[in-house]
């Protein structure tokens, strides 16, 4: 060792060996180097093979939009950066709608990067779209392979195969979901459409029960559960299952590999559909979100913060929801929705003052709207303003004669007024409005049951068992006030 610390120099023989150890070290990184560049190289001029060609700018709904387009065309041209450019590039194009242009770069990154599931079951995805569902099958095939538990790609492919008439496979697609995932309800639809497809109503039936038992409020097994039973002739099954139903609607599966595309989005009405598809789903976090990344592109349009307060609003997250409605009702002065979810909040909220004012804008901008002429008869009503009242109400009734609320409400003044006939009447014009109306019916066997008529009392509980939106409970007790009245059950 030398005085100085550092090692001494090899000296002779041992000298020759070292300058030939540095030598190699030397060409070794040499050639790590040549190679991860040769690499960079390569992988640069695949992508450039599946560059896409790009809309002109006037295409672009968004500045934003036309400046992550460059900034990711530019990144795919790169030495060290191709691929992920052409990733952010097919996403991009993908969630704005230029999908024959996404459909390019998606074949060159399932070239690329061939273990990525996302890939095909995208690229499957928009040829679908186009109708091509030939070539989607196989794609769908490989993403599931390359991620068997994704039950969502085995889905489609399920589905594609349906289509196809390729109904062994289809189920056998269907029953590897369900062997993944026993309580999986879209799969167990699946099955039940593919013996629905061989007309085998016993088997579709048997299929739907199982997924009903694993999921009893699932819509998609209730609705098709109905066509079935129909077929076998149980109409009152049917019916039931109908009523059961009511104004409930189905939702797709979930796709969390195709919904991240609206995070990329710049089309604030394409991301506020994705915000109900998430409500019907049941993610309401997500459909907050995707509300709040619509306003953010559209900030100057009230109909997405409406949308928002109302979502916040059944939530109840009335603190969160007042401040939405307020902008909504202030940039869009004449959309009386806004207005009418505005006065609601501000009486659940118990701010009187507040609803009233509201109440009387809206009214002021939206003279027509029969929701608010509504509103407004109800509070003319608890002011003990009869006469008022009884006229906005008819109001209501005039602006939207669909609807059975102004005839109930009618009639509960009435009846209040002791003028009973004039309230029967307004009962009997809410189920002309709204034919099965829960509660104008309960009204009306309430009143037969008071007045000793069995027979109506019957008519209407009856009609009520087929209810889904009258609640056991409500319905519990009108049997016991019958069984009180009458001495039997109805």
């Amino acid at each position: 060792m030398r005085k100085d610390g550092a090692s001494p120099r090899p000296q002779g023989a041992s000298a020759a060996r070292w300058k030939l150890a540095v030598a190699l070290g030397a060409l070794l990184v040499g050639v790590g180097g040549a190679g991860g560049l040769w690499h960079a190289h390569h992988q640069r001029a695949a992508v450039a093979a599946y560059l896409p060609a790009l809309p002109n700018d006037a295409s672009f709904s968004s500045v934003a939009l036309t400046e992550r387009l460059r900034l990711a065309a530019v990144r795919a041209q790169g030495l060290f950066t191709a691929t992920e450019g052409l990733g952010e590039l097919a996403t991009l194009l993908h969630a704005n709608g230029f999908s024959a242009a996404a459909l390019v770069a998606y074949e060159g990154l399932q070239q690329l990067e061939p273990a990525d599931p996302q890939w095909p079951h995208r690229r499957a995805h928009v040829l679908a779209g186009f109708g091509q569902l030939e070539e989607a099958i196989p794609l769908w095939r490989r993403a599931s392979e390359l991620a068997p538990d994704y039950a969502p790609a085995r889905l489609r492919l399920g589905d594609a195969l349906l289509k196809s008439n390729q109904l062994d496979e289809a189920d056998r697609a269907y029953r590897e979901v369900l062997r993944r995932t026993p309580d999986n309800p879209y799969a167990s639809l699946g099955i039940a459409r593919v013996h629905v497809a061989r007309t085998d109503w016993v088997a579709a039936r048997d299929a739907l029960e199982q997924g009903r038992r694993a999921r009893p409020d699932f819509v998609g097994t209730l609705i098709l559960l109905a066509t079935v039973e129909e077929r076998l002739g149980n109409d009152e099954g049917a019916r039931a299952l109908r009523a059961e139903i009511a104004m409930r609607e189905f939702s797709d599966v979930r796709d969390p590999w195709l919904e991240a595309l609206l995070d990329d989005c710049y089309d604030p009405y394409r991301v506020s559909v994705g915000s109900a598809v998430a409500t019907y789903s049941g993610d309401p976090e997500r459909a907050v979100a995707l509300l709040e990344r619509a306003i953010s592109l559209a900030p100057n349009d009230g109909s997405y913060a409406r949308q928002l307060g109302k979502l916040l609003f059944q939530l109840s997250r009335l603190a969160e929801a007042r401040p939405q409605l307020e902008r909504a009702a202030r940039l869009s002065p004449h959309d009386s929705a806004a207005w009418t979810l505005l006065v609601d909040l501000l009486e659940k909220s118990g701010d009187s003052s507040g609803m009233r004012q509201a109440l009387q804008s809206g009214l002021r901008h939206c003279p027509d709207s029969a929701a608010l002429r509504y509103a407004n008869g109800r509070q003319l009503a608890r002011a003990g303003q009869v006469g008022a009242a009884i006229g906005e109400l008819r109001n209501a009734q005039r602006l939207k004669p669909d609807e059975a609320r102004p005839f109930v409400e009618l009639a509960l003044l009435f009846f209040q007024q002791d003028r009973i006939e004039e309230g029967l009447a307004e009962l009997r014009g809410a189920l002309v409005a709204e034919p099965d109306h829960p509660l104008a019916m309960s009204i009306l066997a309430r009143h037969a049951i008071e007045t000793g008529d069995a027979a109506q009392a019957r008519h209407w509980i009856g009609r009520l068992r087929r209810q889904h939106r009258f609640t056991r409970e409500d319905l519990a007790a009108l049997t016991a006030a019958y069984q009180q009245g009458f001495g039997q059950s109805p």
